[in-house]
């Protein structure tokens, strides 16, 4: 199971980073993916090693895991490896005086159609099982955000009925702002950390805004207005988050209630402020 689950991870990870490509590398860091042929030189030291569509040559040691797609894999004299070899559509060529600690899997269907159709049901599984984590990662938080935020919730309410547009809007708006100056300050080293920072106010925003919808979602059902507060958060996101599977529509959803969620957030942020203003006032 661990390295089922080492592989799974892996392989995720490679395929979130197929952008990264470059002539033949020598490697020099500590985790390699590249799509282009990769050599691990002798006394080098690496934790990953995966290759898409080249070959890869071992010289030195991996302390973790190779993984080649549509690639052979060749392991030098004194190279080691502590952990896994994984090789799809390819092979797997091991000189004397070379080690591995764990075992070596090698998937070579007979022909490229076959190899191409197991990659491809890799990606999609892979991106169904990215999606999966992430949905129950987003339910969690907007439970978790539902139940510190309930008493803050009842007062507000009121306030956003009747203005859901208007707050769709605003948060289009607010949200070209933020990526535009999030850009401009991306250019200097001393603006990334306040871009980082721009950048996690509409996520926070989102969350925020998605426990009070889950809310107001699960109200509507007959029989949850007297359960805990955990069950009605739970099964409001639970219910708008599966939306946001579905194509197309899901997307278009998902980027409404974006928008909403940092439109009220924005509406909230204002009142406090004028409230504020006008207690100081009088």
């Amino acid at each position: 199971m661990k390295k089922l689950a080492l592989v799974l991870s892996l392989i995720i990870l490679f395929f979130t980073s197929l952008s990264l490509a470059s002539p033949t590398v020598f490697a020099a860091q500590r985790n390699i993916m590249k799509s282009r042929e990769v050599v691990v030189p002798v006394k080098q030291s690496v934790e990953n090693v995966i290759v898409f569509g080249h070959d890869a040559i071992i010289k030195g040691k991996v302390k973790t895991a190779v993984i080649v797609i549509n690639g052979d894999v060749e392991i030098k004299p004194n190279a080691n490896i502590r952990e896994l070899v994984l090789v799809v559509g390819g092979r797997v060529k091991q000189e004397p005086g070379s080690s591995v600690t764990q075992n070596i899997l090698s998937i070579n269907l007979n022909s490229p159609s076959q190899n191409s159709l197991f990659l491809g049901g890799m990606v999609i599984i892979s991106g169904w099982l990215l999606r999966f984590l992430g949905s129950i990662v987003l339910v969690l938080l907007t439970t978790f955000a539902g139940l510190a935020l309930n008493k803050r919730f009842k007062n507000y309410e009121e306030m956003t009925k009747g203005k859901a547009a208007r707050f769709v809007l605003s948060g289009a708006i607010t949200t070209l702002a933020i990526l535009i100056l999030s850009l401009l300050l991306g250019i200097t080293v001393v603006g990334i950390p306040i871009s980082i920072i721009l950048l996690l106010v509409p996520l926070i925003s989102f969350i925020a805004g998605m426990a009070l919808l889950s809310k107001e979602t699960a109200s509507s059902i007959a029989g949850l207005n007297h359960k805990p507060s955990w069950i009605v958060y739970l099964t409001g996101a639970f219910l708008i988050v599966s939306v946001f599977n579905f194509p197309v529509i899901g997307g278009l959803v998902f980027f409404i209630l974006y928008c909403l969620s940092l439109g009220m957030s924005i509406q909230w942020l204002f009142s406090r402020l004028r409230r504020k203003k006008y207690n100081g006032r009088f």
